[in-house]
C-alpha cells in the first residue's frame, strides 16, 4: 500500500498504464482473431461497420499513446494530442450510431441476440462511451478524475470485446460450435450473467485498487461501476420489452424482421 502522495501517484500511474495497455491489447487481439476465424463475414458487412472499425481502432491507438505520454511525464504533448483524440471519440460515436442503423437496415442482427436487446446494448455502449469521454474532457485539469473517466470510457465499450473473446473459451468447453450455439440460445440468461460478471470484474479491479492505495473508492470509479451495471440493466430491461422489440424490428427489412 502506498504511504505518501508521491508513492500513491506513482502506483496509480503504473496501474492505469498496465490496465489500459492490457485492455487495448485484448480488444485488438479479440477482434482480429474473431474475424480471422471466419465467424462473421467481414466482406458482407455494411460500409458503416468498416468505417467505424477504422475510426475506433485509431482512437484506441491514440488512447494508448496518451496513457504512455501521461505516465512518462510528457504532459504538453499529451494535451495537444488529446484534442485529436477527442475528435476521434466524436467520430467514433457518430459512426457507431451509423453502424447500428446500417446493421439493422441490412438485417444483420446476430441470431443469438433478441433484436431489442441488441439495439439497446449498442445504444448504451456508445452513449456511455460519449458521456465518459465528455466528462473526462471537462475534468481534464483534475488528474485523478480525468484518468479514471478515460479508463471508464474504454470499459464502457468493452462489451463487444467480451462478445468476441469469451466465445473462444465457452465454445470449446461446450464441445464445439454445433453444440455450443444451441446451448447459448437455450441458456441466454446464464451466459448473459457470465458476461456481466467478467465485465463488472474489470471495473471492480479499479475499485479494489482505490481501496488498497488510498483507503477509499474514488467517485469516478463508482461511476464506472454504475455505468457497467446500467448497460446490462437497460439491455435486459427496456431492450426486452415488447415495445422496444417492435421498434427494433421496425428498423429491419420485413423479410428478416418476421418471427
Amino acid at each position: 500500500m502506498a504511504t505518501s502522495p508521491a508513492q500513491r501517484f506513482a502506483a496509480e500511474n503504473r496501474f492505469f498504464k498496465r490496465s489500459a495497455i492490457v485492455l487495448i491489447a485484448i480488444a485488438a487481439l479479440g477482434f482480429l482473431v474473431f474475424n480471422l476465424a471466419g465467424i462473421t463475414d467481414i466482406f458482407s458487412m455494411p460500409s458503416a461497420t468498416h468505417v467505424h472499425a477504422a475510426v475506433m481502432s485509431a482512437w484506441l491507438v491514440v488512447f494508448a499513446m496518451q496513457v504512455l505520454l501521461a505516465t512518462s511525464g510528457n504532459i504538453a504533448l499529451h494535451r495537444r494530442l488529446g484534442w485529436f483524440g477527442a475528435g476521434l471519440a466524436l467520430a467514433s460515436v457518430l459512426t457507431g450510431f451509423w453502424t447500428i442503423s446500417a446493421t439493422f437496415g441490412a438485417g444483420r442482427v446476430p441470431g443469438i441476440f433478441p433484436p431489442g436487446y441488441f439495439l439497446m446494448l449498442g445504444y448504451c455502449n456508445i452513449t456511455l462511451f460519449a458521456a465518459f469521454v465528455a466528462a473526462a474532457i471537462a475534468m481534464r485539469k483534475r488528474t485523478d478524475w480525468h484518468k479514471r473517466l478515460m479508463l471508464g470510457s474504454l470499459v464502457m465499450i468493452y462489451e463487444p470485446v467480451l462478445g468476441r473473446t469469451l466465445p473462444f473459451f465457452i465454445i470449446p468447453a461446450l464441445g464445439g460450435p454445433e453444440a455450443a450455439f444451441p446451448a447459448i440460445l437455450a441458456n441466454r440468461e446464464a451466459f448473459e450473467l457470465f458476461r456481466f460478471a467478467v465485465h463488472i470484474a474489470i471495473a471492480l479491479a479499479l475499485l479494489l485498487f482505490d481501496r488498497r492505495a488510498s483507503g477509499r473508492v474514488h467517485p469516478a470509479t463508482w461511476l464506472m461501476v454504475a455505468g457497467v451495471v446500467t448497460i446490462y440493466v437497460l439491455a435486459n430491461g427496456i431492450g426486452l420489452t415488447n415495445g422496444f422489440t417492435d421498434y427494433a424490428l421496425s428498423l429491419m427489412p420485413q423479410s428478416t424482421a418476421l418471427p
